[in-house]
């Protein structure tokens, strides 16, 4: 329990709920007995992953001496795009987050991805696999999920690249299109954490496990996608260890940061997305 705490945002009052759906929400958020999305921790072992091979693919020479692809590192594009693959991972390991990202294909094809720029990709993937000491049934099976993806990814000799698609505008004239969809609401998302997190005054509750900046992220993401009317699921909207638990007493404060960290959504967006905050609070 986390007491003192508002709620998504905040507290719910969990041990409320009926045990049925305390065990539907804990297999959401750690996985049904068996599944490989379990094997990796949930959403949290798959949040702590999925960040630690983004920060390896991101940071390596081979990978980015390809600029199409180091555009994406940028820090506009990143958290988005980090947001994405746990998205995917989750999805395809078991879990119940669904992607909203574009089709494989149309994603990486124009990013001229070669043979030998997979490879070390995928020997960085297994770099991580050993540093996290994953079961080589585990490694396996993760191994297998990636491999399935390389078509969709390379372009194989002989095959025409084709043009950059440009930025992914979501239809509609919801709060979430009129944002400019997942990629400007995780840089919202990743700049309010950033500085809650470092503001004395406020006391989010995290572990350095758990509930850690990576899973806090992408478990708010999930959060102002789906309340800004994004298809994003949330993976749980009962358990307490998976919202950001801003204390009662900062409320001010986090809605003062909420402000700073919009502005650099369009200026009819901002204050509409921080009323949002205020209306999602319980």
């Amino acid at each position: 329990n986390y007491p003192g705490v508002v709620i998504n945002i905040i507290a719910s009052g969990q041990q409320q709920l009926p045990a049925r759906t305390m065990a539907v929400e804990r297999k959401r958020v750690y996985g049904e007995l068996g599944t490989l999305y379990a094997q990796c921790g949930g959403i949290f072992g798959v949040a702590a992953f999925v960040d630690r091979c983004m920060d390896m693919w991101m940071a390596d020479p081979l990978l980015n001496a390809n600029q199409a692809v180091a555009t994406w590192h940028a820090k506009a594009q990143r958290c988005g795009f980090k947001f994405l693959v746990v998205q995917i991972v989750g999805q395809l390991t078991g879990g119940p987050q669904r992607y909203t990202g574009r089709p494989m294909d149309e994603a990486h094809k124009h990013l001229n991805i070669t043979e030998p720029e997979w490879e070390r990709f995928m020997e960085l993937f297994n770099e991580v696999c050993s540093e996290f000491q994953l079961p080589g049934e585990t490694v396996g099976d993760l191994n297998a999920l990636m491999i399935s993806m390389e078509f969709d990814c390379v372009v194989q000799p002989g095959e025409a690249v084709p043009p950059n698609p440009g930025p992914l505008q979501p239809r509609g004239s919801s709060l979430y299109a009129r944002c400019g969809g997942v990629y400007p609401i995780a840089l919202f998302v990743d700049r309010l954490v950033d500085a809650l997190l470092e503001d004395d005054r406020v006391h989010i509750p995290h572990d350095g496990q758990k509930r850690t900046e990576v899973s806090l992220k992408y478990l708010f993401t999930e959060v102002v996608c789906s309340v800004t009317g994004g298809a994003e699921v949330i993976t749980s909207q009962s358990l307490d260890e998976t919202k950001l638990l801003v204390p009662k007493a900062a409320w001010e404060i986090f809605i003062a940061t909420a402000q700073v960290a919009a502005d650099h959504l369009p200026s009819g967006a901002r204050a509409e997305i921080v009323q949002k905050m205020q209306t999602s609070k319980h």
